[in-house]
């Protein structure tokens, strides 16, 4: 079952220049996260904020 979607991220990943890859794999967990917010509706509290807050700060620090 998890063949598949590797198989087809890789004959992508050769068609794609890899900035593109690069700021894909920047945006997906930024997207994965609205998702669950929004759409799933997951619990996001003042810890959560933090923790998040403190990722985005690495983030900025790396970048």
């Amino acid at each position: 079952m998890t063949t598949l979607p590797l198989v087809c991220f890789a004959a992508a990943a050769n068609r794609l220049p890899l900035s593109r890859i690069g700021v894909l794999h920047y945006l997906a967990p930024s997207i994965t996260f609205l998702l669950a917010i929004c759409v799933y509706n997951e619990p996001f509290g003042s810890h959560q904020m933090a923790t998040l807050g403190f990722v985005w700060l690495a983030l900025a620090l790396s970048s």
